[in-house]
């Protein structure tokens, strides 16, 4: 089976840590079946010489097309820039990879431009849905119909959590074409390392209590809430709240961090290669992840795996991943007083002293082409397009 994905949620040279799920997911696929990737890229933000028309990643044949978006205007279009953007890449790559099935990941605008690709080149395809992209099509109605046609469209839709199916039913996806399919852990890099290596390798304080963060600076990840639970927390001098990351919120985060006295409480660590996100993971007492919206979010599943204790918020698919007592605690979005309640508790609770036992990324691709390789690709539906 020869498979084409496209989505826009992917490494490229200019973004090397961005959706490395997406990443690990697709690599592990690869060892099973044939693919290439289609990963646009917005036309007037990146050069050619920051991100070429085609990379090897992986091992995978990545192309980077150019679809038009223009910043918070007009989004309704973006479905369908992002089919023009797409299209003669896909017909291109046709002509020496004669691919079966397309499978999208997001649903807007990648699965909406997908299914008007798929119908013109009459292949069946697939939808991957994984969070913010369905949880919040509620806010916009002209950009839901669009997904909902799309989704409707493909063979089976690849939820990432269970609440995910659900939002999916509720906006009028048969539930026989829904398929859950939690994300999985790269076990060889995320599994328990001693607290005292890892602090010492990176020079934090052997007797300090630590609490991370690890993901993007936006709104939606809620970290400004954790630094006000935080706030609320400290009456131990001796606690301190990594922050790995960066993002549009990253000064204003500073500045709430100083206007709250935790400037030296708080430690804007930067981005960091996600290989080494494991040794953080392991260094620290508390893992946290505030976020006001998440699918399955894979940091989360990744600090199960290193032995961490687990605080997150009660949203979208995370309840999924924290579904007993024993693997962490959930609080109330956008509440720093109970998410300082659940800090409080997770820092007083026992050591953890082994692993949340995790699906890895082989046996996640595993289902995942057990489900795209059940669908025959109908005879004679190729044809030809100039």
């Amino acid at each position: 089976m020869k498979l084409l994905i496209v989505t826009n949620l992917f490494p490229n040279a200019a973004e090397p840590n961005r959706a490395i799920f997406n990443l690990q997911q697709y690599t592990a696929l690869s060892r099973i079946c044939e693919l290439k990737i289609v990963s646009p890229v917005p036309l007037f933000k990146y050069s050619k010489n920051r991100v070429p028309d085609l990379e090897k990643i992986n091992g995978i044949d990545v192309f980077h097309p150019r679809h038009i978006v223009i910043p918070k205007i007009l989004r309704f279009t973006y479905g369908y820039l992002f089919f023009l953007g797409i299209w003669q890449t896909l017909v291109t790559i046709r002509q020496c990879f004669k691919y079966d099935l397309i499978l999208a990941t997001w649903g807007y605008p990648d699965a909406f431009g997908t299914a008007i690709a798929a119908k013109l080149l009459r292949k069946k395809f697939f939808v991957k849905v994984q969070g913010s992209d369905i949880n919040l099509a509620h806010q916009y109605w002209l950009r839901k119909p669009m997904i909902k046609w799309a989704v409707k469209r493909a063979e089976k839709v690849i939820a990432v959590s269970l609440p995910l199916k659900q939002k999916m039913i509720m906006m009028g996806v048969p539930e026989e074409k829904i398929v859950v399919i939690q994300n999985g852990v790269d076990t060889k890099k995320f599994y328990p390392r001693d607290k005292a290596v890892c602090r010492e390798k990176l020079g934090l304080d052997k007797t300090a209590r630590y609490v991370l963060y690890v993901g993007n600076f936006a709104a939606v990840k809620g970290v400004s809430y954790l630094i006000k639970a935080f706030a609320l927390l400290v009456k131990d001098m001796n606690i301190k709240l990594l922050l790995i990351g960066d993002g549009e919120e990253r000064a204003a985060l500073i500045e709430l961090a100083h206007s709250l006295g935790m400037s030296d409480r708080i430690v804007f660590v930067g981005r960091k290669p996600h290989q080494e996100v494991p040794e953080w993971m392991s260094a620290v007492d508390v893992f946290c992840l505030p976020s006001l919206n998440e699918g399955c979010p894979n940091v989360i599943l990744e600090a199960l795996a290193c032995g961490a204790k687990v605080v997150a918020t009660n949203v979208g698919g995370i309840p999924d991943l924290i579904d007993t007592p024993e693997k962490g605690w959930l609080a109330k979005s956008k509440d720093p007083e109970d998410l300082a309640r659940c800090l409080e508790a997770a820092l007083k609770a026992p050591v953890v002293t082994h692993a949340v036992a995790t699906m890895s990324w082989d046996e996640n691709a595993a289902m995942l082409y057990k489900v795209i390789s059940k669908v025959p690709c109908a005879p004679n539906l190729d044809m030809p397009l100039v």
